[in-house]
């Protein structure tokens, strides 16, 4: 069967002349002058072969077809008014589905109550682990739309923006016995391999957490925890981790003290690639969650 070729305008017009009742009334409120509401009606009629008014009384009524047809328009019109609705808000919503790359160092608890926070805001959160080298490279890409990673103390590229939004505290970690003596002198700790989960550090963050002279690089968090329990080295390593409840691996007491080494968080992101309602949203998440 052969589709009808009509258009809005036509639906408009003829929904408006059935609740008005007379061309000239319609017009005035559709915002048109009588001629065209009466070719939009008329070129309709030729279109559907037959009537959809009898245009001997005053005010216009509507033949049986026409009766029909405008409980069918007005279903129409309504869906039309929806598409228009859903079609003016896609601006404000283009930004619904963000990616967010991290670190290893970067506490999951935080990731997590920050992917909750902006699920409730109809905001969907992609999370990517990698190297921050890389990460730049995809924010400057507009392949991903904020980065969470340790400060390295430099700036950034030209192209991007940074904020501190948190802080993550390290200890030292190693299979017990590892150690015999505590607290552990710096130098014992440098004469023993140490398990590190990044590949590239800057010069800055390798002078805080490289003190070994000997690296394992290892930066896949499961088979880390693996070579601490086996012995293969130490481990400067994110609290968060609680790699004390591994079986067979103990918190190590250092000349640092105690307290260990807190480092901060800055987020990376590219200005323009996220709207600022929404790069406030994250930001101000990622500080309270921190």
């Amino acid at each position: 069967m052969e589709l009808l070729r009509f258009t809005l305008a036509q639906i408009e017009a003829f929904a408006c002349v059935c609740e008005s009742g007379t061309l000239t009334k319609a017009a005035k409120r559709l915002n048109k002058d009588r001629t065209t509401v009466s070719e939009l009606l008329e070129y309709l009629e030729l279109d559907l072969g037959y009537k959809l008014f009898d245009r001997a009384t005053r005010p216009l009524t509507q033949t049986p077809q026409g009766q029909l047809l405008y409980r069918q328009a007005r279903l129409f019109l309504h869906e039309a008014e929806a598409f228009s609705r859903v079609a003016k808000q896609i601006p404000d919503n283009i930004k619904t589905q963000l990616t967010l790359c991290y670190d290893l160092f970067t506490p999951r608890a935080l990731l997590l109550r920050l992917a909750n926070q902006l699920e409730a805001q109809q905001i969907q959160l992609s999370m990517i682990a990698c190297e921050r080298a890389q990460a730049e490279r995809w924010l400057d890409e507009g392949s991903a739309d904020i980065g969470l990673f340790q400060a390295i103390n430099r700036s950034v590229n030209d192209h991007l923006h940074w904020r501190a939004v948190s802080s993550v505290s390290l200890a030292v970690y190693a299979k017990k016995g590892y150690f015999p003596k505590q607290p552990v002198p710096l130098l014992h700790l440098a004469s023993q391999p140490q398990l590190m989960p990044f590949r590239d550090l800057s010069p800055s963050l390798a002078g805080r957490l490289q003190i070994a002279d000997r690296l394992i690089n290892v930066n896949e968090i499961a088979l880390l925890k693996g070579l601490l329990q086996q012995g293969s080295g130490w481990a400067f390593l994110p609290e968060h981790f609680a790699a004390e409840r591994l079986s067979g691996v103990e918190r190590v007491d250092t000349e640092m003290g105690a307290k260990g080494l807190t480092h901060p968080l800055v987020a990376l992101w590219k200005p323009g690639m996220i709207g600022a309602p929404v790069l406030a949203l994250l930001l101000n998440a990622m500080e309270e969650e921190g």
